[in-house]
């Protein structure tokens, strides 16, 4: 009988250490969230739906988004939870974001669409290890990873999103340790493709920039508000404000190459910045090139203007 009792002991701890898969779906105008096949919610949004799930997973695990549709609402997430869009259109609508998480570690997203006009898609605040990969689309500010919830994040990779028109941002990192992405692409944004606020130890492949903010003062890709230790291979920035902009304290940084071209201002400007280091590419059709402005030691900046 002790035997017994601890055989079944065992294979309940072990069915404990297994995540949980929560399914969301829409049939006809009625949404329903699954968790291991047991039913958490049925009702009118996507967002309760998929928040019930989250919720009800209490070691964390996979949500899988089945149908397309408005959220009505965010899709709260906790620690060691993702949400899988399996390429669904999400269509955000409020003011809280999509996806959101915050003081929690090991959460993401992927496989979404954002639509709409949402002031956030994915809003993650002081987590750390936050994962995303083809999270594309558009919402007010696409990605918005901070540190507004009582100090700092860590671990932010976004892999290679393309966002398009619309909103503010396409990535904004404020107090985020330790950012990664592969290539950024933006179009028709209302501000920069990549911005790193307050954020250090961040490194990227490449952002490419189409039409953001020209005629404005944002940029392609921008480092601000005393921003430490980034590299970025190369930025690719065409009819934006700027082409890259290092402003506010920022430094400690490396660019690689900067191809800037037709931005209605600067291709490169490095303002109230120290040690940024920009080493080749070219600027051509900026006004002006490139500056270097309230120096605060050890800038260079080497381009070719055209």
């Amino acid at each position: 009988m002790n035997k017994l009792i601890a055989i079944s002991a065992l294979a309940l701890l072990q069915t404990s250490l297994f995540a949980a898969t929560g399914e969301v779906t829409l049939s006809g105008s009625t949404w329903t969230g699954k968790v291991d096949g047991t039913t958490k919610y049925t009702g009118t949004t996507l967002a309760g739906a998929a928040s019930a799930c989250a919720t009800a997973m209490t070691s964390g695990g996979t949500i899988n988004i089945r149908n397309s549709g408005t959220c009505n609402g965010t899709i709260r997430i906790y620690a060691n939870t993702t949400v899988n869009g399996n390429g669904c259109t999400l269509t955000g609508n409020g003011t809280t974001g999509i996806v959101k998480a915050q003081n929690v570690s090991s959460v993401g997203a992927q496989n979404i669409n954002m639509a709409g006009s949402d002031y956030f898609g994915m809003y993650f605040s002081t987590c750390n290890g936050q994962t995303f990969s083809g999270v594309n689309g558009t919402s007010g500010i696409a990605y918005r990873i901070d540190d507004c919830k009582g100090g700092l994040g860590y671990n932010f990779s976004c892999g290679s999103p393309t966002l398009t028109a619309g909103g503010d941002n396409g990535v904004e990192t404020y107090g985020i340790s330790g950012v990664s992405f592969s290539k950024v692409t933006a179009t028709s944004r209302g501000a920069c493709g990549v911005l790193l606020n307050y954020s250090s130890s961040a490194s990227g492949g490449t952002v490419t920039a189409n039409n953001c903010c020209y005629g404005g003062g944002y940029a392609g890709f921008r480092c601000a508000n005393n921003n430490r230790s980034s590299t970025l291979t190369y930025d690719n920035a065409t009819s934006c404000g700027r082409g890259f902009f290092s402003v506010s304290g920022s430094g400690t940084a490396t660019l690689t190459r900067v191809n800037a071209t037709s931005c209605s201002s600067h291709g490169c400007w490095l303002q109230s910045t120290f040690n940024t280091k920009v080493s080749g590419g070219t600027i051509t059709g900026c006004n002006p090139c490139s500056a270097i402005s309230q120096d605060l030691g050890g800038n260079t900046v080497t381009v070719t203007c055209r």
